[in-house]
């Protein structure tokens, strides 16, 4: 008897229903708007910016109504195609004196990222919405809603607006910075997540054109 072929993908196997108006929409009605975060080196900072900080971050804690995810998502970072821009630069440059600068700067990227890698983290606040938020009925009826109608739901909009605002507030009082990722970069968010271990970034000659100058 001929097996039967097993048609899935990988949206099988994840909670994401769509993604669109800048929010991911959710298996049973739910969804989530994501926030990029600023960073800051905290051991370099004063004693007083350090107490600031901590202070902010608990005045975050308190504020919240709802929960919310933070994600800090390290990737390394492939640096081959820079190193080998570098290289045909080198070979192309005949004053022996600039030549040697590039070597010197090609070599240092060579043990920057030597044993672990070179690692690019970002931070992330996820902020959740439940069908439950709006009551048991909606919740029942977003079960059997078409994800269009789900993603025109001004409702769901709304009430993710409202949280996102709040922790926009408290993010500023702890000097950082946050910023709502669009639709096209949360698309490109969880491709990476599900498909890349590593980022490859872009260069072209225009990065490296100031380097021995």
């Amino acid at each position: 008897m001929a097996k039967s072929k097993i048609h899935s993908s990988t949206q099988d196997f994840t909670e994401i229903v769509d993604i669109q108006d800048d929010i991911v929409f959710l298996k049973g009605g739910n969804a989530c708007m994501i926030m990029e975060v600023s960073s800051v080196n905290f051991f370099l900072l004063s004693q007083d910016e350090q107490n600031a900080r901590i202070y902010g971050y608990m005045s975050l804690l308190n504020s919240l109504s709802s929960s919310i995810q933070i994600l800090i998502v390290s990737r390394r970072v492939d640096l081959v195609s820079y190193i080998k821009l570098i290289e045909d630069k080198i070979a192309g440059i005949q004053n022996p004196k600039v030549k040697e600068q590039l070597t010197l700067y090609r070599d240092f990227i060579k043990d920057l990222i030597k044993g672990e890698g070179l690692l690019d983290k970002k931070i992330y606040i996820v902020i959740p919405f439940s069908q439950l938020e709006l009551g048991v009925a909606s919740a029942a009826q977003a079960k059997t809603t078409d994800k269009k109608n789900l993603a025109l739901n001004e409702r769901v909009k709304s009430a993710l607006i409202s949280k996102r605002n709040n922790v926009t507030t408290q993010v500023e009082r702890m000097g950082l910075s946050a910023r709502p990722l669009s639709t096209n970069e949360l698309i490109k968010l969880y491709y990476e997540l599900f498909n890349q271990e590593f980022i490859t970034l872009d260069f072209d000659s225009n990065d490296i054109k100031n380097v021995i100058l």
